[in-house]
């Protein structure tokens, strides 16, 4: 759920959401605001397009600390887009379902999809007052948080690239899996000397 924290507050859906209101304070006019509000969706188009073999290539973990790095820098260049798009887009959406085991994985993913959710909305609320109020305090407060997304998954969030869903457990060194799986050959095992007793008529 952290990874959905992150993606949402670190700037990037109060930059679309209010690009509209940034490039009028820009002096664009109307039709100007639509086509550069186009060219930035664009852009982070091209930053998700680039994760279909980046994250696999690269790996989690170094996309999310670049992408930190490259969005903390860009807050102040309003370069955001293509640096999100590769990194914080697409990855939060990634790791959930790798790194539930089975039996927890449609929770896990139903949880961290709410926490993107729950995320957004406070974002919703808080960014037109944060840009009225602060102007470019709106980027240092996302800014911050890029530095933030950062630090956290350089501390919390471990590399999952070329990892089986087995191995999850080695990676967050949690017993629970091992548990399960024994449980689970226990059943199996159960259930074929079952099979093989003579059946009585």
């Amino acid at each position: 759920m952290g990874l959905m924290v992150f993606q949402q507050f670190v700037g990037i859906n109060a930059l679309i959401h209010c690009n509209p209101t940034l490039f009028q304070t820009m002096g664009l006019d109307h039709s100007m605001q639509l086509i550069m509000s186009g060219v930035l969706n664009i852009t982070q188009l091209v930053g998700v397009s680039s994760s279909i073999w980046s994250m696999d290539r690269y790996g989690r973990r170094p996309l999310l600390l670049w992408g930190s790095a490259l969005m903390f820098v860009s807050h102040f260049v309003i370069a955001i887009l293509v640096a999100f798009g590769a990194s914080w887009g697409p990855v939060p959406w990634a790791m959930p379902a790798e790194i539930f085991p089975s039996s927890l994985r449609a929770k896990g993913v139903a949880l961290s999809t709410c926490s993107n959710w729950l995320n957004n909305f406070i974002i919703g609320l808080i960014t037109p007052p944060l840009v009225q109020n602060t102007g470019f305090g709106a980027c240092v407060f996302s800014a911050v948080f890029c530095l933030l997304s950062g630090v956290w998954t350089f501390f919390f969030v471990p590399e999952t690239m070329a990892r089986t869903l087995e191995q999850m457990d080695d990676v967050f060194k949690d017993v629970r899996g091992e548990e399960e799986f024994a449980k689970r050959k226990r059943l199996e095992k159960a259930i074929v000397a079952k099979g093989d007793a003579p059946a009585y008529a």
